[in-house]
C-alpha cells in the first residue's frame, strides 16, 4: 500500500499526519466547524475524504447536526459507492466527541475496503484478458498496462449558512473502472439552527402539477446555458421522462439567497452528457408551494 499519510484538520486537536492540518472556524454567528481531509491510495485505489464537522460541545443544536452528519459519512463510507445494501464494515463504537478518532477509523477501514475491493476486481479483469486466446500477447500487455484502477471521493461540506439555517452537501465522486465515474451522495441537508433537526420537506406533496411550468423553466434554462437555446415545449426531447410530467428530483431543493434550488443527479431526468441539471425558482415564486416549515424557517410569509 502507498501510504501517503492522514491529513485530518480540527480546530481544537489535530490528528498528527504527513502533512500539515486546516482549520476553518466560522464567524460568531456561524456554527464552529473543522475541516477534515484524508488522502490515500493502495494498488489499484484512491480514497480522497473531506468532511466538515461541527466541533463538539458548542451546543445542543450544533451537537445533533454533528451526529446528523457523521451518519452521513458512516452511511456513505461503509459503501464505497458500491451500490449493496450490505455494510462493508461496522459503525465507529467509540466516542464520537473524538473527531481524530472517528476520522481515523472511517478512513482507514474505507481504505482497506476499496483497497481489497480493487484488487478483486484487478484479479478478475486479468484472468478474464489472460484467458482471452482471441487477443495476442501483444494485445493483452496492452490492455493490462492500461487498466483502470477505482477511485472514491467522499465530500461533506458546509455550502450556505444564516443565523437561522445551515446547509451541508454531501457529494461523493465514484470511479470502479468503467467508461466513466459519476456523482452520488445524500445531496444537500438542511439544518434548522434552533434545535439542529434536519429540514427534509420545503415543498408541499400535491404542489407538482402546479409547479410544472417552474421546472420547465428551469431546466430550459440551465440547457439554455449550455448553448443548446432549448425551449421549454422543446424539453421533452432532450429529457428521458416516464410520463410527461416533470418529477421533483430526488435530492431535496435547498434555499440559497435568491430562491430554492433544484438540483438532479446524472441520469435522473437526462443523459449523462446533460452533467446534473440544476436551477434556482425565486421564493417570489415557489411562496406558495412551500411548506408552513419551510416558510418559517425562511422567515417567509404568504
Amino acid at each position: 500500500m502507498n501510504n501517503t499519510g492522514i491529513i485530518i484538520g480540527v480546530c481544537l486537536a489535530a490528528f498528527v499526519a504527513a502533512t500539515a492540518s486546516s482549520c476553518r472556524t466560522s464567524g460568531s454567528k456561524d456554527i464552529e466547524t473543522g475541516i477534515n481531509q484524508y488522502d490515500d491510495s493502495t494498488a489499484h485505489s484512491k480514497l480522497a475524504v473531506k468532511a466538515e464537522l461541527p466541533l463538539s460541545g458548542k451546543g445542543a443544536a450544533a451537537d445533533r447536526i454533528r451526529e446528523s452528519l457523521i451518519e452521513v459519512m458512516d452511511g456513505q463510507l461503509s459503501h464505497i459507492g458500491t451500490y449493496e445494501e450490505d455494510r462493508l464494515f461496522p459503525s465507529f463504537d467509540g466516542n464520537a466527541e473524538d473527531t481524530d478518532a472517528l476520522l481515523k477509523y472511517y478512513c482507514g477501514n474505507a481504505l482497506e475496503t476499496i483497497g481489497r475491493l480493487s484488487q478483486e476486481d484487478y484479479d478478475e479483469r486479468v484472468a478474464s484478458i489472460e484467458g482471452n486466446e482471441d487477443l495476442t500477447e501483444t494485445e493483452k500487455e496492452e490492455i493490462l498496462d492500461g487498466m483502470p484502477g477505482w477511485e472514491y471521493s467522499f465530500s461533506l461540506l458546509k455550502s450556505r449558512e444564516t443565523d437561522r439555517y445551515v446547509v451541508f452537501l454531501s457529494e461523493d465522486y465514484v470511479y470502479l473502472g468503467g467508461a466513466h465515474g459519476g456523482i452520488i451522495g445524500r445531496g444537500p441537508m438542511t439544518f434548522d439552527k434552533k434545535d439542529g433537526s434536519l429540514v427534509e420537506r420545503f415543498l408541499e406533496l400535491s404542489c407538482l402539477d402546479a409547479i410544472q411550468p417552474l421546472l420547465r423553466k428551469g431546466l430550459s434554462d440551465y440547457f439554455s446555458e449550455g448553448g443548446m437555446e432549448v425551449s421549454q415545449e422543446g424539453l421533452d426531447d432532450i429529457l428521458s421522462l416516464e410520463s410527461d410530467s416533470v418529477p421533483l428530483p430526488a435530492w431535496p431543493p435547498f434555499p440559497s439567497e435568491d430562491g430554492l434550488v433544484f438540483t438532479y443527479q446524472q441520469y435522473e431526468i437526462a443523459a449523462y452528457a446533460a452533467g446534473m441539471p440544476n436551477f434556482t425558482v425565486p421564493y417570489g415564486d415557489i411562496l406558495p408551494y412551500l411548506t408552513q416549515e419551510a416558510k418559517g424557517l425562511l422567515d417567509l410569509k404568504d
